[in-house]
C-alpha cells in the first residue's frame, strides 16, 4: 500500500500521468512491459531470482535498470543529509 500512496503524492506534485507507473502482473506482463519500445527504463522491487530475469532482460535490450531483489527498506541518501541520523536510520531498519 505504500507504493500507491507514493504514486498519489507523485500525481499531487503535478507530474503528468504516464511519467510514473505502477504496474503488478505476470511474468508476461513484465516481459511486455520491458520489451515495449516506448519503456526506457524500469525499476524492479521484489525476490532476487525475478531481479536477476528483469535485469538481465532489460541488459539485453540496452534498458536502463534497477532491479532490486531482496530489497528492504532500500533508501537514498542525498550529499545534504545528516549523516549520523541516516545512518542510525539504516541501522534501525535492519
Amino acid at each position: 500500500l505504500t507504493m500507491y500512496k507514493v504514486i498519489e503524492l507523485f500525481e499531487k506534485a503535478g507530474f503528468p500521468k504516464g511519467v510514473i507507473n505502477m504496474v503488478n502482473g505476470t511474468k508476461d506482463c513484465v516481459q511486455a512491459l520491458i520489451d515495449h519500445p516506448n519503456v526506457k527504463a524500469v525499476t524492479f522491487v521484489g525476490s532476487s531470482p525475478v531481479a536477476k530475469i528483469v535485469s538481465d532482460r532489460c541488459h539485453s535490450l540496452n534498458k536502463r535498470c534497477t532491479a532490486l531483489g531482496g530489497a528492504k527498506n532500500h533508501l537514498i541518501a542525498l550529499p545534504d543529509c545528516d549523516v549520523e541520523g541516516t545512518a542510525q536510520d539504516v541501522v534501525i531498519s535492519y
